[in-house]
């Protein structure tokens, strides 16, 4: 059994609290009245709503080099961690499946530790989680292209292990975005679950922030995500969000979300259909 971190709140939203055994009673339930990944990933993101704010709150557990926080921890979350925990929770019939997948989603073959963990999200986390499917440039809108140079090796540097990572190359990569200006008429397009990950003006990296755009059956829709400023997850107009961050992003890419189905262990497939 895996240790399990959660803070239980006042008024905390529902999965604040939960231990396994809670978890496995919350995703039976969950999985009895939606029975669609697309409707489960709705559910567990809005379930979500009011969990703390917390930068950085995962690691590699208390036996990690680098980095000692746990595995999982449904308590507490930023923007990365709220949509991986959000997907491997809506993927899965058990907590004990839903943390396995976890670890598929957060590291390169599901292999623990700093140096495989997918710290870049256009370099590593989409490229090693080939579930998401890029939708920036059929959204109907004008789009810019944005390319960046990833230095992993400098970025290792900047965290304090320059042991790792001094063999990669450089990554150059271009990518779609929709400018915050018109971001408005790109949501009216995202008629499905999808990642939404924000470029900003760093000239080292792509993702600034990232969340979860859901539709809602009259037509809108809205952004769902770890919100450093609000200190919690919250749900915002999308558009509005990128207006009020003009100054901070280039704009934003648009993702599509599948079940992983190919990231859950073998032996536990039958379990978590």
């Amino acid at each position: 059994m895996h240790v399990f971190i959660a803070i239980l709140v006042l008024g905390a939203p529902v999965l604040g609290g939960m231990g396994p055994a809670g978890v496995d009673a919350y995703l039976s339930d969950v999985r009895r009245a939606c029975p669609s990944f697309q409707d489960r990933l709705a559910r567990v993101a809005r379930d979500a709503l009011g969990t703390p704010y917390a930068n950085g709150p995962l690691g590699e557990g208390p036996k990690g080099k680098h980095d000692q926080d746990p595995l999982i921890d449904l308590g507490r979350v930023d923007c990365v961690t709220y949509v991986e925990q959000t997907v491997a929770l809506a993927a899965s019939a058990s907590y004990e499946d839903a943390f396995d997948l976890l670890q598929r989603i957060r590291y390169r073959e599901g292999r623990v530790d700093f140096a495989s963990r997918n710290h870049f999200m256009i370099t590593d986390w989409l490229s090693n989680n080939r579930w998401c499917e890029a939708v920036t440039s059929a959204l109907d809108t004008p789009v810019v292209e944005v390319t960046r140079t990833i230095r992993k090796k400098d970025y290792f540097k900047r965290v304090n292990a320059p042991e790792l990572g001094q063999d990669l190359p450089d990554l150059v990569r271009t990518i779609t975005v929709v400018p915050p200006k018109h971001a408005a008429r790109a949501a009216r397009k995202l008629t499905e679950a999808a990642l939404i990950i924000f470029v900003g003006k760093v000239d080292w990296l792509f993702a600034l922030h990232c969340g979860l755009y859901l539709p809602d059956e009259a037509g809108g829709g809205k952004l769902y995500h770890a919100s450093s400023k609000a200190g919690k997850v919250a749900a915002v107009d999308l558009a509005e969000y990128m207006q009020q961050n003009a100054t901070r992003y280039v704009g934003f890419a648009a993702y599509t979300i599948e079940k992983p189905r190919w990231n859950i262990p073998k032996e536990r497939c039958d379990e978590a259909k």
